[in-house]
């Protein structure tokens, strides 16, 4: 029997439609704040269609196919993936579902086109206060490298490696047990190529890319010296995850508040302690005229990076030859050569 597709459009009323709601809002809830209550009314055709806007989709307020399966919602039964095709293990950032960020955006679209199979790694994203508090981030990024260790290690063949921000360190630590003498040495070869978005672990210098960002990535611990030629770092302009310098205290306020059960987002939270003179006390540092200069340069390079807050602009801004990063991404996987 031939299975319909399923789509959901406005007038219906139904369970499946809960089921949209429910994920709008928790997915986006600066623009999603349903009523999850089955009927798909004028106020779900609008965030469906907000919804559309933002991911690249036709806007037209039905979900159908592409729309369901961009939100990790698949009714329909999928079509049989080749099992030669690679897997692409896509880590999410702070805060995201494994069905958000750029890191997803690039394995579904390379799904679509029958390149890859998109596996997206399911752990708890989260530290500094959302949405568990009694969660570091430093013990997220451990039970994502658990996760992500136990998919590689349970599926056989070639595959890649993508994460954005907090999920790039999570992929970046993951590395390191690949290297010789480790737990998934072995998988090492299979390992086809790494992409990264803002992430915390960009090493100093040049990408393959062909830019040069200054600084590093912001936690000081970066991708491995044996994985550099196969990983693509996209950093924009202004990203201070990925873009640290050494004129700022930002590596040591990581290391001080990453093992912590933090009450505001960490940018905030380095501002906070900078206005209320406790950030050099964190650091243990004394209030000499370098550290004082370190601090106001601190100060200027979160401030401009709320204003701005090009980390979360990767799937939206141009900056990779005439391309956002994610386009750009999806772009180098599907015009490598056969096999590569």
């Amino acid at each position: 029997m031939l299975q319909m597709a399923v789509v959901l459009r406005p007038g219906d009323s139904n369970d499946l439609v809960r089921l949209l709601q429910a994920r709008l809002n928790r997915d986006y809830p600066l623009y999603s704040n349903l009523v999850v209550d089955g009927i798909y009314g004028p106020a779900t055709t609008g965030v469906v269609r907000e919804f559309q806007r933002r991911a690249g989709l036709v806007v037209d307020g039905v979900a159908g196919p592409q729309t369901l399966g961009r939100l990790g919602l698949d009714f329909d039964q999928p079509r049989p993936l080749p099992t030669s095709l690679p897997f692409f293990y896509c880590a999410s950032g702070t805060w995201q579902t494994p069905f958000m960020g750029p890191q997803f955006d690039v394995g579904w679209q390379l799904e679509q086109r029958g390149i890859v199979r998109n596996q997206p790694v399911g752990y708890p994203a989260s530290g500094f206060l959302y949405p568990n508090p009694f969660l570091s981030y430093n013990e997220s990024v451990a039970l994502g490298v658990a996760e992500l260790a136990r998919l590689v290690l349970m599926n056989a063949g070639r595959f890649y490696l993508c994460g954005y921000s907090q999920g790039a360190e999570v992929v970046a630590r993951t590395l390191g047990l690949m290297l010789p003498g480790q737990p998934l040495a072995h998988r090492a070869d299979d390992l086809i190529a790494v992409i990264q978005f803002g992430s915390p672990c960009r090493p100093p210098g040049p990408t393959l890319l062909g830019d040069n960002p200054p600084g590093a990535g912001i936690a000081g611990f970066y991708t491995p010296d044996q994985f550099r030629a196969r990983t693509y770092d996209f950093v924009l302009p202004g990203d201070m995850y990925a873009t640290t310098t050494d004129d700022t205290l930002l590596h040591l306020g990581y290391e001080a508040l990453t093992p912590l059960e933090l009450e505001l987002p960490f940018a905030l939270e380095i501002l906070a302690l900078i206005q209320s003179n406790e950030f050099l006390d964190l650091l243990n540092l004394a209030n000499t005229p370098e550290t004082f200069a370190k601090v106001v340069q601190t100060a200027v390079v979160v401030g401009d990076f709320l204003i701005r807050n090009p980390h979360v602009h990767y799937h939206d801004w141009v900056g990779f030859d005439g391309q956002t990063g994610v386009q750009r991404a999806v772009q180098i996987v599907a015009t490598a050569p056969a096999g590569v």
